[in-house]
């Protein structure tokens, strides 16, 4: 029978790979409930970069418009985040997003929450939105992975994401209006 002394060598990838699963488990969503902060934890000497999840869920697709104060209509294609895994994923380690897309985060009722940028690659602008479809809060320009806390000011019942820069480029403010059918208003009229 062959000696199955472990060798230095299989200790130490043994040891690598259970800390980089340890690391993986711990890393927390990107959605933090009303009062919950993000936890700062010290770095440590060597940091591990992880690669993103293997096995992304896949996101329903769909357009929603956005009617401004003046009736202007712009259309965008998005990307429903509506479960818990999805919005904790949301956008993060995309390095990039077409000019007309975005994400809607949904939740069951509005809350209070609040957003970071960890392994988010690219700046975003977040619309915090009331349950008929009013933008009623806008975070522009949301700096990639910077983990300080971005909240709503007032209960949400969805976040847009949209590329940084975009609220501004095309005008949209708060108070404009989200129109889809998870709203009950894409039959609203102007």
């Amino acid at each position: 029978m062959k000696n199955l002394k472990p060798t230095v060598k299989h200790i130490f990838i043994l040891t690598a790979l259970i800390g980089i699963a340890a690391a993986f488990m711990m890393q927390p969503g990107k959605i933090h409930a009303q009062n919950q902060q993000p936890q700062k934890t010290e770095s440590p000497r060597t940091a591990i970069k992880l690669p993103p999840p293997l096995e992304a869920q896949p996101l329903a697709q769909d357009t929603l418009k956005i009617r401004k104060d003046n009736g202007e209509e712009l259309y965008f294609n998005i990307e429903l985040a509506l479960t818990p895994r999805q919005q904790s994923q949301g956008l993060m380690y995309r390095t990039e997003m077409p000019e007309d897309s975005g994400m809607l985060f949904l939740f069951n009722s509005p809350i209070k929450t609040s957003f970071w940028m960890k392994n988010t690659l690219i700046p975003l602008d977040m619309l915090f939105v009331h349950p008929d479809g009013t933008i009623h809060h806008i975070h522009h320009n949301a700096r990639p992975q910077d983990e300080t806390s971005i909240t709503s000011k007032f209960p949400a019942k969805a976040v847009l994401e949209l590329n940084g820069g975009t609220a501004d480029k095309m005008g949209i403010k708060e108070g404009d209006q989200i129109i889809h059918r998870l709203f009950n208003n894409d039959a609203a009229k102007p």
